[in-house]
């Protein structure tokens, strides 16, 4: 019982860590590209930008969404769903401490399953 509680817990730690480091890859690139066009990137906030992710977070959830008039609604709504839950089925294959699930065909896995994730764009419409 102890085991899979530590388990969970590394599983659900493993994708927050994941999700906070793609936010700030994404302000390195914006400095980096700032830089590159010899502009200021997003140095103008507080704390040298470190609360541009999650600002970016906050106004991509509170931003209202486009409703397509003649597509199917539920499969439209599911299918952004789809993409992120399988692109973090990729993070199983990261090595850790807790290895919840051991592979042995580790890439044919990454291949298949990343493959799955064009299907999204065809369920979007």
């Amino acid at each position: 019982m102890l085991m899979s509680i530590t388990a969970c817990s590394s599983f659900i730690i493993r994708y927050v860590i994941a999700l906070i480091a793609i936010a700030f890859y994404t302000l390195i690139e914006r400095k980096f590209l700032g830089y590159f066009q010899r502009r200021k990137g997003p140095n103008k906030p507080r704390l040298i930008g470190l609360a541009v992710p999650f600002a970016d977070a906050i106004k991509l959830f509170t931003k209202e969404q486009p409703k397509p008039l003649l597509a199917n609604k539920i499969p439209f709504r599911l299918a952004p769903v789809t993409s992120l839950a399988i692109a973090l089925i990729l993070w199983s294959l990261y090595p850790h401490s807790f290895q919840s699930l051991i592979i042995s065909f580790g890439i044919l896995f990454f291949l298949c399953v990343s493959r799955t994730n064009v299907y999204t764009t065809f369920i979007a419409g």
